[in-house]
């Protein structure tokens, strides 16, 4: 939450710099009603738009995140099962001799 909250704080910040920018250098506004927004409401409209898309961007990031990590755990878990499904003989050897092993050692006792 702490990094959403950042990254909040980043994009808002990036707006209300670009935005006075934008508004200095090509005269750019927002109209509604046939009159333009003051510069207040402009960097409002603006910071609501970018709060929309850090939002989106930060659900975007998650999901990807998300995707990755089971892709990554879903390919571990069937790596497993075929190592056991090709490996089974052996498997099976092995504890049948691990465990004739350890109750003739128990018996020598």
């Amino acid at each position: 939450m702490k990094q959403f909250l950042i990254a909040l704080v980043i994009g808002l910040v990036l707006v209300n710099c670009f935005g006075s920018l934008v508004g200095d250098w090509f005269g750019f506004h927002i109209m509604m009603a046939d009159e333009y927004l003051s510069p207040w409401e402009n960097i409002l409209a603006l910071s609501i738009i970018a709060v929309v898309f850090v939002v989106v961007g930060f659900i975007v990031a998650v999901s990807v995140v998300g995707t990755l990590v089971m892709g990554a755990l879903a390919a571990i878990a069937a790596l497993f099962v075929v190592g056991v499904s090709a490996l089974w003989p052996v498997l099976l050897i092995i504890g049948i001799v691990y465990a004739l092993r350890r109750s003739n050692r128990e018996y020598a006792r």
